[in-house]
């Protein structure tokens, strides 16, 4: 018989799954949290639904509301909400949503970690996903082109204005905000666009270095 997830482990697994300490932007590790459901002899779905829960309920706080001290007051309603859990998940939490806050200004994205079947049954009758759909489902939404989107010439970073994404494409500009690629034509000449925008450090990297859960 499976041991019941406890508030100690779910901690442990907000921790794990966004990679706290581990590297210099949060990650998705859903992994992470399976080997933890392993070693502890609980259900997977069950620990995923509970570190899914306490990500949902973070990404609530508003930042643009918390300023002047915006950290201390988001990990003060953090903990009005979930008092339960442990300091270094609260940080953890707290960290992902000034991290997607900076680089983009955009809100952190939903969690996605338990078994899509699982998710299904909290579904309401009408079919439609609570919450913000995944990538997938939000394609639904966007207008038929029949077009695929296309390949991408290079992506750039940039520290200069804030940590910042962008792409182009067809000779077409982007930056990634709210974990989607929005066109980005501000003061745009050329090739040298980002050389006019004050992005003159935007360094080329490969697909690899961009935020988990980028889109192509």
């Amino acid at each position: 018989m499976s041991a019941p997830v406890n508030d100690v482990l779910v901690s442990a697994a907000v921790v794990a799954y966004l990679g706290w300490g581990r590297g210099p932007h949060p990650d998705a590790d859903a992994p992470a949290v399976a080997d933890l459901a392993h070693r502890h002899d609980v259900p997977f779905s069950d620990l995923a639904r509970a570190v899914e829960q306490a990500i949902t309920a973070a990404n609530t706080i508003r930042l643009d509301e918390l300023a002047p001290d915006g950290r201390p007051r988001f990990e003060a309603r953090l903990r009005a909400l979930l008092p339960s859990l442990e300091d270094d998940a609260v940080a953890a939490l707290t960290s992902r949503s000034f991290w997607y806050a900076r680089w983009d200004g955009g809100d952190p994205p939903p969690p996605h970690i338990a078994p899509r079947s699982d998710r299904s049954a909290d579904r309401p009758a009408t079919g439609e996903t609570p919450g913000i759909a995944s990538r997938s489902d939000r394609s639904a939404d966007r207008p038929a082109t029949g077009e695929k989107p296309e390949p991408r010439e290079y992506w750039r970073h940039s520290t200069r204005l804030g940590i910042r994404y962008f792409a182009s494409s067809a000779g077409q500009d982007f930056i990634l905000r709210g974990g989607e690629w929005v066109p980005y034509d501000v003061y745009k000449s050329g090739p040298s666009w980002w050389r006019l925008t004050g992005e003159i450090d935007a360094d080329a990297v490969d697909r690899s270095e961009l935020p988990p859960g980028t889109p192509d």
